[in-house]
């Protein structure tokens, strides 16, 4: 046997090395684990509209640019994906996450009737036949697929299995937030909960006009007036639920918030103001 064909049969023979396994961090069960490039743009707008689109360009931040095909998502699109996420962090990512509708029903604060069955199975399919196209520009990485890989359903005791794709880790490698799930819960309008998710992706929040929180927001109101209405309301919410310690919008008509950080990013902060005094 050449030494060539030797080569070639051990190599057959080796045991292969199993690939390595990916998973999402643990973060606690009180938040939600949620990539910054989802919450900072209209990609699970405010608006209740569920059009569909062919490769549209999405409203979101600077440093990345999203594109979507598909059904549009809005906020409680957004509330099963975090849930769906949250189980899907136990193990390693492209295994199955097995519940019940009604259990995550219960966990999501919702009825556990027919309509809220249905609705929940809507927002899977919406989830699964979604295409996110998501380009950060300074990495030059492109992440393109539904945010649910497939799913399957045993109707007669409301079982679901579904399963999220290994590459979502790329959405998280690029950052990603805690948004407290309690917080969430309590907000009871589309655009609290967008703001509360949005201000959960900053550290130390940047002033915002309110013509640039309303694009990115995905809202569909006609009158800047009425949503600044909308607006100063959602803000005074995240007062109430504890999330800002007070906000203000002046006469440039620039947002300011001044939130409570988190733990991990009270720690980015001090880090930063390290770094700044040692200049």
């Amino acid at each position: 046997m050449h030494a060539l064909e030797k080569l070639e049969t051990s190599r057959r023979k080796a045991p292969k090395k199993p690939a390595p396994q990916m998973s999402l961090d643990l973060w606690p069960d009180a938040v939600r684990g949620v990539p910054n490039a989802v919450l900072r743009g209209a990609l699970f707008s405010i608006s209740k509209r569920r059009e569909f689109v062919k490769n549209e360009l999405i409203a979101s931040v600077e440093g990345h640019q999203i594109r979507f095909t598909g059904q549009r998502f809005n906020q409680t699109d957004l509330d099963t994906f975090e849930m769906l996420v949250h189980l899907a962090r136990l193990q390693p990512l492209g295994n199955r996450v097995d519940f019940t509708a009604h259990s995550l029903l219960k966990t999501m604060g919702r009825g556990t009737g027919k309509s809220q069955h249905q609705q929940l199975h809507d927002e899977i399919i919406r989830l699964r036949s979604g295409n996110v196209e998501i380009t950060w520009e300074a990495l030059d990485k492109v992440y393109g697929e539904g945010l649910v890989k497939k799913y399957y359903m045993d109707r007669t005791i409301g079982r679901y299995v579904v399963e999220l794709s290994p590459e979502m880790l790329t959405l998280y490698e690029t950052g990603y937030s805690q948004v407290d799930w309690g917080q969430r819960q309590a907000l009871t309008n589309n655009l609290s909960k967008w703001l509360h998710g949005f201000y959960a992706s900053h550290a130390k929040p940047y002033p915002y006009k309110v013509s640039t929180i309303k694009d990115l927001c995905g809202s569909t109101s006609k009158d800047l007036r009425d949503f600044r209405r909308m607006l100063k309301t959602a803000l005074a919410d995240l007062v109430t639920v504890g999330m800002l310690v007070d906000w203000t919008i002046d006469e440039k008509d620039l947002v300011t918030v001044q939130k409570v950080p988190t733990f991990s990013q009270r720690q980015y902060l001090e880090r930063a103001a390290k770094k700044q005094r040692g200049r």
